[in-house]
């Protein structure tokens, strides 16, 4: 335990010690700066007395001459013109130079009752700046809170060094050179101006807080607080009338709002909504009153007017910036609207382009019209694209770290979750470019056979005999093997009708059958030819193949079992089997073995 005391007093005196040296270290700066600006200012003023010396010798060997027409006298004249020409625009860069540090040094102002009287720059000896200014505050409320204090005895006294506010023997402020110099006055005049500030202050803070005067105050108060309570109940009896007026004339007044025959608004929805905007401007009217009435009622006594503007100030301070930022984005609003018009019809002037080649009119070697679609859209991706890498410099705090941190989390969500969503989309891109089907055709995919009535950059719908719909993403069918019946289907599409029969039948005669069969079937083709081909010699009978050809892809199924009705209905006719002999062995024990298989099962 006194280990961990040791450790906790050597973090605090550690703490203590940088806490010091960094207060010392800033105390430093500010001396440092405002020895800095005490040194500049004592320069300036430096220039000006020898100014001053040099106007008042010339001006003395002017005097000093007794001839009138003297040539010497001449020059001296010209000397002294060219001198006060060279100080006028000294003055002037005197004055810009002098606002240049005004506006570049830290000030301190001096308000002992909320309003400022006047502000300090500079330092006076060993005081800062700042010291000075809180010396003179506290001198000033001193002496008002002093009841037998005589503002009218306070007077300027004047040395060699500064002009000083006194009363009696308390220095209540003192005017330098230096300060002077950088209101642009004499050090006398700016003493005459502070001295009338502060007595018009004191004055001014014990008449606001005089008792007559705190009761009519607290009367104005009370006036405004009753008139806010008169205006919130006058406004709740107007919201009360207009609710009830509403629900006693909604059956009669109030309509359904319809589209045709569907009804978009019912009057009990209406109704409400009528009601919800009454309560919403009931509140705003509320607040809106409030917002007035509390500043004014800040504003009544000195101590909280800083408090009335404070409150305004949370209201007009985002607004206004809130403008501003507004009226400072009309140029980077202006260059978006430039930049999305021009790309709007740079997109439209790309689509006319590929809906031509799509409708056939305009032609292109080696492009086919299905590349037209998927081509513009894959252009007018690329084109979103650059259109959005062109505006992101000119959105709204597109250079914050939160708006790139933002932008960076979206695209890793982007890239982690659409892994397959991407996919596919690059399988659509090569099916479209590969062609290995059209919308129409009837395919085979898998095993999952029907009409392509959809392709998408996702996935390809298929709709099977059944009219089902089948969905299949585009990964899956660059993946594996697709069999198109459209592409050939006017020469007539090969399919296959396979039955067994026995040795004992005569393979010649099955396929005088067979091929008897496909002419008095009207949807099968009969050029080219059907044929038949032996598939296998099994151990009891023989596979056979009827092979047709059809023009309708669609109509296979429906061919198929056209000719399975007409094989059974001949080959019954003469008499022919179509199943073949199985032949079911059952395998005994022998006795010797199996008296040993139960005796082991005995002893066990």
């Amino acid at each position: 335990m006194k280990r961990l005391y040791i450790f906790f007093l050597t973090i605090i005196l550690c703490f203590c010690s940088t806490f010091s040296a960094i207060y010392a270290q800033e105390n430093d700066s500010i001396n440092k700066k405002e020895l800095g600006l005490s040194t500049l200012l004592n320069d300036i003023r430096q220039q000006q007395i020898n100014d001053s010396l040099e106007r008042i010798k010339l001006q003395h060997e002017i005097a000093s001459l007794k001839s009138l027409n003297s040539r010497k006298k001449e020059n001296l004249k010209q000397q002294l013109n060219e001198f006060d020409e060279e100080n006028n625009m000294r003055k002037q860069q005197l004055k810009i130079r002098v606002d240049s540090i005004k506006k570049n040094t830290k000030s301190y102002a001096v308000a002992p009752f909320n309003d400022t009287l006047f502000y300090v720059y500079n330092k006076l000896g060993a005081s800062l700046a700042k010291d000075r200014a809180y010396n003179v505050v506290n001198r000033i409320r001193n002496l008002y809170e002093d009841d037998f204090v005589k503002v009218d005895s306070f007077k300027i006294e004047n040395n060699e060094i500064s002009a000083d506010i006194v009363y009696k023997d308390l220095i209540i402020t003192s005017i330098t050179e230096l300060d002077a110099l950088l209101e642009g006055k004499s050090k006398d005049e700016i003493a005459a101006q502070y001295l009338k500030r502060i007595q018009e202050a004191i004055n001014q803070e014990r008449a606001d807080n005089s008792i007559s005067k705190m009761l009519m105050r607290t009367g104005l108060v009370l006036l405004i607080l009753f008139t806010f309570s008169i205006l919130v109940f006058l406004i709740n009896k107007l919201r009360k009338y207009g609710t009830k007026r509403l629900l006693t004339e909604r059956t009669e007044r109030i309509k359904d709002v319809k589209i045709k025959n569907y009804v978009l608004i019912t009057s009990v929805q209406k109704t409400r909504i009528f009601i919800n905007i009454i309560n919403i401007a009931y509140w705003g009217l509320i607040m809106l009153i409030a917002f007035i009435m509390l500043p004014l009622v800040f504003s009544i006594f000195p101590f909280t007017q800083s408090w009335a503007s404070n409150l305004i100030g949370l209201f007009t301070k985002p607004l206004k910036k809130t403008a501003m930022a507004i009226w400072d984005y009309i140029p980077n609003l202006t260059t978006v609207f430039v930049i999305l018009f021009v790309m709007r019809y740079v997109v439209r002037f790309v689509r006319y382009i590929f809906n031509e080649i799509d409708k056939g009119k305009l032609e292109v070697n080696g492009f086919h019209r299905e590349f037209a679609m998927p081509t513009f859209n894959i252009i007018r991706f690329l084109l979103q694209a650059f259109t959005l890498v062109l505006l992101f410099p000119y959105l709204p705090g597109a250079n914050s770290d939160i708006f790139k941190g933002i932008s960076v989390f979206i695209g890793v969500l982007f890239s982690l979750g659409s892994s397959s969503a991407i996919s596919n989309i690059i399988a659509g891109l090569v099916i479209t470019y590969m062609r290995p089907f059209r919308i129409g055709d009837r395919i085979t995919i898998a095993d999952k056979t029907g009409i392509v009535i959809e392709k998408s950059p996702l996935v390809t719908r298929l709709r099977t005999i059944k009219n089902e719909e089948i969905t299949i993403p585009n990964s899956s069918i660059l993946s594996g093997n697709t069999v198109n019946y459209s592409t050939f289907s006017e020469e007539g599409i090969c399919f296959q009708v396979e039955l067994t029969v026995g040795y004992e039948e005569p393979w010649q005669r099955i396929h005088e059958l067979l091929l008897k069969i496909p002419p008095r079937i009207a949807r099968v083709n009969q050029f080219p030819e059907p044929f038949v081909l032996q598939k296998k010699l099994d151990d009891f009978y023989v596979l056979y193949e009827l092979n047709v050809y059809i023009s309708k892809s669609g109509e296979i199924d429906l061919a198929k079992s056209e000719i399975y009705q007409l094989i059974l209905n001949d080959f019954l006719a003469e008499g022919i089997e179509m199943n073949g002999p199985h032949l079911f062995s059952k395998v005994d024990y022998v006795p010797q073995y199996q008296d040993k298989s139960t005796n082991t099962l005995n002893n066990d």
